[in-house]
């Protein structure tokens, strides 16, 4: 076998670059394998973190709206006093109809006897023992996930199980404030499987997902399959960050696997304080990383297959000597008549390597001027952060927006909007929770206007919208600012925290108000400035800025 020295320059020349190039794919898939997986990891442990915090918060608020009702209904004089049976059992079946949560719902004498129910279930029983009218006598009673050994095998669960309740009871009062019976309501606990139904399907998540909702005392309440339910649930959990609604880490969970696990308590809403739940969402090690081994196989095949193309390279390349500067020539001909956009790299002795190189540099720094203009041209017009128009591109947009309006006899609706209280999430989670704030803002702006509409960002928290309306432009105008107020009421989640902000909004419409850009914007202005002085959380068109109070508002 010949050693190395002894084999021709063009197999030494093929032979290093397979080697420099495999080994360079080898070093890339090492180490770009390890940073996707810290990174990965932890964008996964915010996710699931994130996703077991919304669960936790719509389990609350569910169970915080359900209570209320249940409240309004035992102010019914029909119902409180008992003395029209009748008329009770309607209110109750209507309600059940409309709301099929609430599974059974009973009006209960001061004795414990069901006097009047949803189908005549348990009507004339005795239900003085149970808990739903033991403690739903005394106060609002909100009992926890359990059997319901009198309605059970009445409500048979869609495979055959024994369906789950949620007991809400509160005692009823007569005319005289004195004690007269008990409203007690048994939900259907197939409602949290519901929420997280519609909880997955609004998200990207990743594969092999799982939720499970567990009790104060560790009981499976809600898991992916129905054996799992009722059962203790024996995991040592430790917040692995320092939020204190959320927290994420990677667990051994009883199965003997890995799993990233975010964990978030439902701890109430409101004046609803909770029965304890904690939400736990996992993911397996080994799926969540998949993407990360995939991508090491993908270099080092890609880093093989390269190796062996660029060493037949170098073999074919290296044997021409002769004949460089007339290619170098034929290329700068072909690039002067616009036959090509790049000169060929040319091999051969140093000079010529040289002026080949920096005739190629030359033209890469031509290619890159252009494309930096373009680019430079972009960044003029767009916010940085938010990628939302600037003030330049406002004004830019409005100057066609008003051409076309002209053209087609329509109308525009302007909208300047101000966050309020966005000074004191800075404050208190920092600039970078502030900046994703307003990043979230501008996509749900976004989100909330046309295609050919414009959003644009033109100071810290302000922003303006100018709208392509139809024939009825204060109408649209109206119902864009509703859709806005609705889509930012929803809560803000980052880095594991649930952030609540406002929106104060100045409307004014073209031609109705005003045609000049500067004289709408003003009025827009204007009328924000009344609606910040009017409350929070509301919008004002302008020539309407001395309606009632609550005109174009939002609880």
């Amino acid at each position: 076998m010949k050693s190395f020295s002894q084999v021709g320059v063009r197999v030494q020349i093929a032979l290093v670059t397979a080697v420099l190039v495999a080994a360079l794919a080898g070093i890339m898939s090492y180490v770009v394998g390890q940073r996707s997986a810290d990174v990965l990891t932890r964008q996964i442990g915010t996710g699931v973190a994130d996703v077991a915090l919304q669960m936790a918060d719509e389990l609350d608020r569910t169970m915080w709206t359900h209570r209320g009702e249940v409240a309004v209904l035992s102010t019914l004089r029909a119902i409180r006093n008992l003395n029209d049976i009748d008329q009770a059992s309607e209110l109750i079946n209507r309600l059940q109809h409309e709301l099929p949560i609430f599974t059974w719902i009973g009006v209960v004498d001061a004795n414990g006897t069901v006097v009047a129910a949803t189908g005549d279930i348990l009507v004339g029983k005795d239900i003085s023992a149970r808990p739903v009218f033991e403690f739903g006598r005394k106060e609002m009673f909100i009992g926890d996930v359990h059997d319901a050994k009198l309605l059970a095998e009445k409500f048979p669960g869609p495979t055959g199980e024994p369906i789950q309740f949620v007991d809400i009871a509160v005692p009823l009062l007569n005319d005289a404030g004195n004690f007269n019976g008990v409203l007690a309501t048994h939900l259907s606990w197939e409602w949290a499987n519901t929420v997280r139904r519609n909880l997955f399907a609004g998200q990207g998540l990743h594969r092999s997902v799982d939720i499970f909702v567990i009790s104060a005392d560790g009981t499976v309440l809600l898991a992916p399959d129905f054996e799992r339910a009722g059962q203790k649930l024996d995991l040592d959990l430790k917040s692995a960050n320092d939020t204190p609604n959320a927290g994420w880490q990677i667990a051994r969970w009883p199965d003997g696997n890995d799993y990233l696990t975010g964990a978030a308590p439902a701890d109430g809403h409101l004046d609803y304080a909770g029965l304890g739940w904690t939400v736990l969402v996992r993911q397996p090690v080994t799926s969540a990383l998949m993407p990360v081994n995939d991508l090491r196989s993908d270099i080092l095949a890609l880093g093989l297959g390269l190796a062996v193309l660029f060493s037949i390279i170098a073999w074919w390349g290296a044997g021409f000597i002769v004949g460089p500067l007339v290619r170098i020539a034929n290329a700068a001909g072909e690039l002067k008549r616009g036959e090509i956009e790049n000169l060929p790299q040319v091999a051969g002795a140093r000079e010529i390597r040289t002026l080949s190189s920096s005739l190629n540099s030359l033209v890469v720094k031509l290619t890159e001027k252009d494309n930096a203009l373009g680019e430079m041209k972009h960044i003029a017009h767009h916010d940085p952060l938010t990628g939302l128009g600037n003030r330049l591109a406002l004004d830019v947009y409005f100057e066609h927006a008003l051409a076309q309006a002209n053209r087609q006899r329509s109308q525009l609706g302007i909208l300047v909007l101000d966050l309020d209280d966005f000074k004191p999430v800075n404050d208190r989670l920092g600039h970078a929770a502030g900046d994703e704030v307003l990043c979230e803002v501008a996509r749900r702006l976004r989100r909330c206007v046309r295609g050919g509409d414009l959003v644009a960002r033109t100071g810290g928290d302000e922003m303006v919208i100018v709208s392509h309306l139809g024939e009825n432009g204060v109408t649209e105008a109206r119902a864009l600012a509703e859709r806005i107020l609705n889509d930012i009421l929803m809560p803000f989640i980052t880095g594991g925290n649930r952030i609540s902000i406002n929106i104060s909004i100045g409307i004014a419409v073209y031609p109705d108000h005003a045609t000049r850009p500067e004289t709408l914007l003003e009025q827009a202005d204007q009328a924000l400035y009344v609606a910040k002085s009017k409350g929070k959380h509301r919008y004002v068109i302008h020539g309407e800025e001395n309606r009632a109070q609550n005109s174009g508002s939002r609880a």
